[in-house]
């Protein structure tokens, strides 16, 4: 238990580090990056959403995110169903082939994902980025789910069957509820995974309105800005809050999968 205490710590002082730090004036930071504000500052939270506009890159993750973890889930929910209770011909074939995939990196996969989108206009919009996060983390969630649905028994199956539940029906009243834990596990993996997500982004965003945060908190960095760590800490904290809101809705389900 002293272990996990202090396991712990170390991860929840970055946190407390960055409300401290942006609760600070540069003047404080420079003097002590370590000690405690002299008062609750909240100038770097007004600029941080005035001047940087941090919602509008809020916004264009949001429906970057929210979209792509939507079909994930769906997709591989029925993916899943079909791989676990589901019996046809080449059924393990293609399983093992889609899981194989996770075995690519990303980095593998970017630059021929790019020549393609550029050919078919797909740069520099939501879509392109909604495909690539579907291709890279379906996989995944496919395995995750598919093992969890067949632990569902069968005769729950059968009981549903016969009170007249079809295909939508069996995926709605059973797959749902019992393979929940499963579900969740990867909804939040996924939400924190690409509203953190810097790469892919960068790479297939071009225009300054269409950035998500984290693009634009990397060009902060970049900025003359960035000799203020204090506004660097305060838009770094504002990013970090929906992951956190992610986690504590669905943590039941985590520590129960």
């Amino acid at each position: 238990f002293l272990g996990l205490c202090l396991m712990s710590l170390t991860f929840l002082y970055p946190i407390f580090y960055m409300v401290i730090t942006s609760m600070k004036t540069g003047a404080e930071y420079l003097a002590d990056p370590f000690a405690m504000p002299n008062g609750f500052n909240l100038e770097n939270f007004r600029a941080i959403i005035s001047r940087f506009q941090i919602f509008t890159y809020f916004k264009n993750t949001a429906i970057i995110v929210v979209i792509s973890v939507a079909l994930i889930t769906v997709l591989s929910v029925m993916a899943s169903y079909a791989f676990a209770k589901l019996k046809f011909k080449g059924s393990t074939a293609v399983y093992l082939l889609i899981v194989s995939t996770m075995f690519i990196p990303a980095q593998v996969t970017m630059i021929p994902m790019y020549v393609i989108f550029a050919k078919i206009g797909l740069v520099d919009t939501y879509t392109g980025v909604i495909l690539s996060y579907l291709a890279i983390a379906c996989p995944g969630a496919i395995m995750l789910m598919t093992a969890a649905f067949k632990g569902i028994d069968n005769e729950v199956m059968e009981a549903a069957k016969i009170d007249g539940a079809g295909y939508f029906g069996l995926i709605k009243n059973v797959i749902f509820p019992m393979g929940s834990s499963a579900i969740a596990i990867s909804v939040i993996t996924n939400f924190i995974a690409y509203w953190n997500d810097l790469f892919t982004p960068m790479i297939l965003i071009k225009s300054n309105e269409k950035r998500t945060s984290m693009v634009a908190l990397a060009s902060l960095m970049s900025s003359k800005t960035s000799i203020d760590p204090t506004f660097q800490m305060s838009g770094l904290l504002v990013s970090l809050i929906p992951t956190l809101i992610i986690y504590l809705v669905f943590q039941k389900y985590l520590a129960k999968g």
